[in-house]
């Protein structure tokens, strides 16, 4: 799987964020269909050599303001243990852009399985969770300088959590930050992240957890969990109690930070379906079977920039925010409403290819929006006004592309072939009107000088056909080009070839 991080949204910039070349982390735009720009977390050279161990980012967070990114990356040499690099990088004013500012080499003592940000507004101190298979979890606390002429801010462990030597794997924060869930395999935990003190264990039947999301707005008292033997959870946090349970594969389980919905990805049959809901209701709000073949493991809802007021009831939970989802073909997906739909729509129907204009490979690839005629103009030109003729697919053009590049011929070899082929022809009478007068003159002049040699020969072949009535076809009439071009080579110096005979 080439994206090993999970969808983000920056809160800052809300472009969507995951792995981009090796090493960095790619920020790209929703709303204009652009990659904004890399960032570089690794910070060392990649070198291109199959089979060598190189650093790779595996895990990556935002915090609530996007002030704080926090990346995870490792290196697992054959002949040693796992390296892990824990990252904090805090957002410079200045540059717009993230600035190294903690590297915490090996925080745990092995691989990293889960990392989130407190990401409650109210919170006096920006906290992020770790969790890791050597059977702990940490709590990194971020300590903001007492005076002015400190050195700045910087993060330090404060708390180490386990709980029957399980491994961790999975970790939530509730939306006003004072619980805290760790998932121990199949034994659910809820912290306290003020005492740290465990408040209570939730079990349910055999089956690691997969998933753990606490429920927004008015269903911020659920916490939905789903498990790897095909169970989907709901337990209601004030009476400590399973609120309800289904039985479905959910390959990803995810919630809606600006309202109570939540999507779960179920995997059936080979393809994935989409059911949104809220956890206080059992019937979904949308549903949808088949949305893509394989299995779903990474999606997001990225907020909108402005809300809809979307009034059909199977769409409104579009209206603050657009789920996002990559398939197993590393396809990006996403759903959109009607409206948006029609918008779009209107917005494609101006990319029109206008006939007029040649077929050339760099028309075809860029396209042209068709600019609506006068009346007046129509009319003059017609239905049956003259078009260039289309140039036929060139075999040398078809040759260069299909080619593997490492067996193709040199460039100045191919350089007169290629422009040759992409030459447009012309008619002979576009030829005649596109002459200067100059030209016309001193080809008038020729005309009559050359007039007993050349034109009894190859412009009047029905002279040549009346004096021998006995040949039943004579030679096709020369254009003026192929005339021109007689007359030219007929003035050539030609004296050379005495030389040659003589000798």
């Amino acid at each position: 799987e080439n994206v090993r991080t999970d969808l983000m949204v920056d809160p800052r910039s809300k472009a969507l964020v995951l792995n981009g070349k090796p090493g960095h982390l790619q920020f790209y735009s929703l709303q204009r269909d652009k990659l904004l720009f890399n960032l570089d977390i690794v910070q060392q050279e990649y070198i291109h050599e199959s089979g060598l161990e190189q650093f790779e980012v595996v895990k990556a967070a935002f915090d609530s303001s996007g002030s704080w990114l926090a990346t995870v990356e490792e290196r697992n040499p054959k002949a040693a243990e796992v390296e892990v690099n824990l990252k904090l990088w805090a957002f410079d004013e200045q540059t717009q852009s993230f600035v190294l500012n903690t590297t915490i080499s090996a925080p745990h003592e092995a691989r990293i399985t889960a990392m989130c940000f407190d990401q409650a507004a109210s919170c006096r101190t920006t906290m992020l969770l770790s969790c890791s298979r050597d059977g702990h979890f940490k709590a990194w606390q971020l300590a903001l300088p007492a005076h002015t002429d400190d050195e700045g801010p910087s993060w330090s462990c404060d708390f180490v959590g386990a709980y029957h030597d399980l491994v961790p794997e999975c970790c939530c924060f509730s939306a006003d930050g004072s619980l805290l869930a760790v998932s121990f395999q199949e034994v659910v935990t809820v912290w306290s992240p003020s005492s740290w003190e465990l408040l209570v264990t939730l079990s349910q039947p055999p089956g690691d957890i997969r998933d753990l999301c606490f429920g927004r707005l008015s269903c911020s008292k659920y916490l939905l969990g789903s498990t790897t033997n095909k169970l989907l959870c709901c337990w209601n946090l004030l009476t400590c109690s399973l609120e309800w349970s289904t039985s479905t594969d959910v390959s990803l389980l995810l919630a809606d930070p600006l309202s109570e919905n939540m999507a779960a990805f179920c995997l059936q049959d080979r393809s994935t379906d989409l059911f949104v809901f809220k956890p206080s209701e059992p019937r979904p709000l949308f549903s949808q079977k088949a949305v893509c073949s394989g299995r779903v493991t990474r999606a997001v809802f990225a907020p909108r920039e402005a809300m809809l007021e979307s009034c059909e009831e199977s769409s409104q939970w579009l209206n603050r925010s657009q789920l996002y989802f990559l398939t197993s073909l590393m396809d990006l997906l996403t759903f959109s409403t009607k409206a948006e739909e029609e918008r779009l729509m209107a917005s494609s129907k101006q990319l029109v290819i206008d006939n007029s204009v040649a077929m050339t490979p760099f028309y075809l690839l860029l396209g042209k929006h068709r600019h609506q005629q006068p009346e007046t103009e129509e009319q003059a030109s017609g239905p049956s006004a003259e078009r260039p003729t289309v140039p036929q697919s060139s075999a040398a053009v078809r040759e260069l592309l299909q080619t593997p590049a490492h067996v193709l011929p040199s460039t100045s070899f191919l350089c007169s072939m290629f422009v040759q082929s992409l030459l447009i022809s012309v008619t002979d009478t576009r030829e005649e009107n596109n002459l200067s007068e100059e030209e016309m003159d001193h080809e008038k002049e020729e005309e009559e000088a050359s007039d007993e040699e050349v034109e009894p020969r190859v412009t009047r072949p029905e002279d040549a056909l009346s004096d021998r009535p006995e040949m039943e076809s004579v030679a096709p009439a020369l254009t003026k080009a192929q005339v021109r071009e007689l007359r030219r080579v007929r003035k050539l110096d030609h004296s050379w070839l005495a030389g040659l005979l003589d000798f």
